[in-house]
């Protein structure tokens, strides 16, 4: 129990702090250049889109809630789409991160803002609000794709929690923090999230009740020690406490099978191919 405890917060948490973690450096740095201008009449607009960003995340996860509650006669095919879909977002997500200098762009967007007193105010709030809702509506697909246990939400609160005072620190004390090399350390590991969730969202629409991916090869090889389901699971299994936090942290599955095994390798060959041609295409 206690090991499928430690991977879903290890899941929950990654997430929260990656997605969190963006939204915040993003008004940690709008606050600052505004406080270098002298312009800090206009900071709350900032936090009035911030507030907005996680009131529309809130709506967002309710609606994801509602429809995930209309799907139970059709959990199968349903949790493989939504694997997959996350994988694919989750790869956009990366990209993206990759091809764009986010400061330099805040920097434009700042100054802009700094000289029009009419329109300013309200594209700071805009800028807030779009982030926060595009990063609290991405951790609501990730997480329900993932996992929504209990203790994934409580590690994903504390991987939030951690990230805003990260940004709080960064803006109040003045904490230098090497943000390229934590964002490439935390890319790296949602990269293999991504990778986890399209083999398992192959594995779903293989499954009997779905039935959409035919199944080549039942298990490429099986390294899953006999349980019956009942107390904690063998410490190998796949659910079991080292199994449990490699499913987490890079998607191991004990039984694969072909299609599931070759989805996670692509999935990792093809990323890896592609943030190396964004890179020199940035550099």
């Amino acid at each position: 129990m206690a090991d499928s405890i430690l991977a879903d917060f290890w899941t929950g948490g990654l997430i929260g702090f990656r997605e969190a973690l963006e939204a915040t450096l993003l008004v940690v740095i709008l606050i600052l250049i505004l406080r270098n201008g002298k312009r800090e009449d206009l900071v709350p607009s900032i936090w009035k889109g911030v507030w907005l960003g996680v009131a529309a995340s809130v709506v967002t996860a309710l609606i994801f809630e509602l429809i995930i509650g209309n799907f139970e006669d059709n959990e199968a095919w349903f949790e493989g789409f939504l694997m997959v879909a996350s994988a694919i977002l989750i790869a956009f997500v990366i990209l993206h991160l990759v091809k764009h200098h986010s400061k330099k762009e805040l920097e434009e967007f700042a100054e802009k803002a700094m000289l029009d007193s009419t329109n300013g105010a309200k594209t700071l709030s805009v800028i807030a609000f779009l982030s926060v809702w595009r990063e609290g509506s991405e951790t609501v697909v990730f997480l329900g794709a993932s996992t929504e246990t209990m203790w994934a939400i409580v590690g994903l609160a504390v991987g939030i929690a951690i990230a805003v005072a990260l940004g709080w620190l960064m803006m109040k004390k003045g904490v230098k923090v090497d943000i390229k090399k934590l964002f490439s350390i935390t890319t790296t590991l949602l990269i293999f999230v991504g990778a986890g969730l399209l083999a398992h969202g192959v594995h779903e629409l293989q499954e009997e009740d779905a039935g959409l991916i035919p199944v080549i090869n039942e298990e490429l090889w099986d390294v899953n020690p006999e349980w019956d389901g009942e107390g904690d699971a063998p410490i190998l299994h796949d659910k079991g406490a080292i199994g449990g936090i490699f499913r987490a942290m890079i998607g191991w599955n004990g039984d694969p099978t072909l299609l599931e095994f070759a989805s996670w390798v692509a999935y990792l060959g093809v990323m890896y191919g592609l943030i190396n041609r964004a890179k020199k295409q940035t550099a």
